[in-house]
């Protein structure tokens, strides 16, 4: 039966037939006979997509228009709306049980405090005014000691009670990101750590100085630039490990229909994790990576998607951009240098400092998108809060 449409290429005679079909591990041949010259003729089919293609459909674009009188009045009433949000989130934070003896601070007012020094970009001692009129206005029961607030810092129990705060941040883009980015960036502080220089080249044994650093892994959303949440570890922490975390705890509030990453985060396994709760992980392979897939078949059918369709492939993969885009604009803003002295105040600043990103971002989004800043404590709550440890 000869093929309609088809043409042979050598004779230019339209009495092909088909021949049978050739499997590839790669993608599969239809076979074509020419009846005149006897000619095979081959073209590439895919009966079988290897990945389901509607996932990766771009969306329609949508103009961008940007109004630049939302824009001006977002600015404008931020650091009023900020206080307000501010207030809201800690009013969520569980209470700590009586103590005997002294009484301690109250861990809402506390939190509070050091999320509004990180916002003003102060000094302790200065930042006790701004303390100040955040009681004369209702948020605070009491102006804490500028020494208290270093304290509370230093805590390990606030760390869990700030990621958490991230997280029930950006609850209210729940319906509106389904796209994720992934990736990690350093926070310098303001000390300096001895550095021998044999890596270099330099004088055997010379000293130099580096600013010791730590660094914080994040995942965020692509169109609004949230923060969903945050791990903060030390500067020589690996990335890829951190990606399992990362992807659970989002898709715990939101569906994750993608997520990209660099090659840092190649592996097997984070791809296969991605693909268990149903989202695709678009991740670049390195140049010695293959096909096997030593028992994680996403993997598989990844790295054949990326063979087959890379101009889709990096389509999609360089929404990635926008976390950076998101690390611009945390440390534009509230600067990429960490001023307190010890590791666990440095890690619980650089959490306030995600917060305050994540409560600008919903201040200006709430004047683009009049997205309904109304969070419900239902919705999410303080799972990971210890009330018994030492505050």
């Amino acid at each position: 039966m000869e093929t309609e449409g088809k043409i042979c290429n050598v004779c230019g005679s339209n009495h092909v037939i088909k021949s049978g079909v050739v499997k590839r591990p790669r993608c599969n041949y239809q076979i074509y006979l020419c009846k005149e010259c006897g000619k095979y003729l081959t073209d590439r089919i895919d009966t079988n997509p290897i990945i389901e293609r509607s996932i990766l459909k771009p969306a329609e674009p949508k103009p961008y228009n940007f109004s630049w009188s939302n824009y001006n009045q977002a600015q404008m009433d931020e650091k009023l709306l900020f206080l307000e949000i501010l207030h809201e989130l800690c009013s969520y934070i569980p209470k700590a049980p009586p103590c005997v003896g002294r009484p301690k601070a109250d861990i809402s007012d506390m939190t509070f405090s050091c999320v509004s020094k990180v916002y003003e970009q102060l000094s302790s001692r200065r930042a006790t005014s701004d303390l100040e009129i955040a009681k004369q206005r209702g948020y605070l029961t009491h102006t804490p000691h500028f020494t208290t607030v270093l304290k509370y810092f230093k805590i390990p129990a606030m760390t869990p009670i700030l990621t958490d705060l991230i997280q029930l941040s950006s609850m209210p883009f729940k319906d509106l990101e389904d796209t994720f980015a992934v990736d990690a960036s350093g926070l310098s502080s303001a000390f300096y750590s001895r550095w021998l220089d044999y890596r270099f080249g330099n004088d055997e044994g010379k000293d130099t100085k580096i600013r010791n650093w730590i660094k914080i892994h994040l995942i965020c959303g692509t169109k609004t630039n949230i923060v969903t949440h945050i791990v903060a570890t030390d500067g020589h922490t690996n990335e890829s490990p951190l990606f399992p975390e990362l992807v659970r705890k989002t898709a715990e509030n939101f569906r994750i229909r993608e997520v990209s990453a660099d090659k840092g985060y190649s592996s097997r396994k984070n791809v296969q994790l991605a693909s268990d709760i149903g989202t695709i992980a678009l991740i670049p392979f390195k140049v010695n990576s293959c096909d096997s897939s030593k028992g994680h078949m996403a993997w598989k059918r990844l790295y054949r998607y990326f063979q087959l369709f890379p101009e889709e492939f990096y389509q999609h993969y360089h929404q990635r951009s926008n976390v950076e885009s998101t690390f611009s604009m945390i440390k534009r803003k509230f600067q990429g240098r960490l001023m307190l002295r010890y590791e666990q105040g440095q890690l619980n600043e650089a959490l306030c400092k995600i917060l305050c990103h994540n409560i600008c971002v919903l201040i200006q989004e709430a004047q683009a998108l009049n997205v309904n800043l109304e969070l419900n404590k239902d919705v999410y709550k303080f799972g990971r809060l210890n009330t018994n440890s030492s505050l």
